[in-house]
């Protein structure tokens, strides 16, 4: 039996032979609330990212669809059936990966908050990023990022081990634009 410090630590050993595997992906809903749109802060967003080897991820938020093959990033948009072609951006990508780094994740600073949240330093400077647990079970209920006026929560987080990596977006009929 292991004895987690926390519950984040509790959390990813009880998730790392997902975590482990070549091919994983999370799926949540998104809320973003902020003051400058406040007739839109009750939507909830559906989103995933499926990760894989060598820098290869799918991220679907929304009609928005990025995908990555390591090398090149596509981007669709459901709503314009539009791909956009580009290189990829490093800071963002290492965004998308940073989550399935076992040794990394539990080497970041963790604090438990008053609220009961449990904040992580991630993302850079200038941003609150918390965790929330339900204390009976230790299930992630949530996860708060606060960034100036924003405040996005990701819920409903779902971890799963997927077989393959789709990188196909778009239609046949899709205008693609090249802006490398």
């Amino acid at each position: 039996m292991c004895f987690a410090s926390n519950p984040i630590d509790g959390w990813i050993d009880e998730h790392k032979n997902i975590l482990n595997e070549d091919i994983k992906s999370v799926s949540f809903q998104l809320k973003i609330e902020t003051q400058y749109y406040p007739g839109q802060n009750d939507t909830l967003i559906p989103g995933k990212i499926t990760v894989g080897k060598k820098n290869k991820f799918r991220f679907e938020i929304g009609p928005r669809t990025v995908v990555s093959d390591g090398k090149v990033w596509k981007s669709y948009d459901s709503r314009t059936d539009q791909i956009f072609i580009q290189e990829p951006d490093k800071q963002l990508e290492k965004s998308l990966f940073s989550w399935v780094k076992i040794k990394k994740i539990k080497a970041l600073p963790v604090k438990q908050k008053k609220d009961g949240g449990y904040q992580i330093k991630l993302l850079g400077k200038g941003n609150d990023v918390r965790a929330y647990f339900n204390p009976n079970t230790n299930n992630l209920k949530s996860i708060v990022i606060i960034q100036g006026d924003m405040r996005s929560e990701l819920s409903h987080i779902t971890l799963v081990m997927e077989k393959n990596l789709n990188l196909e977006i778009g239609n046949e009929s899709s205008s693609s634009f090249d802006l490398r």
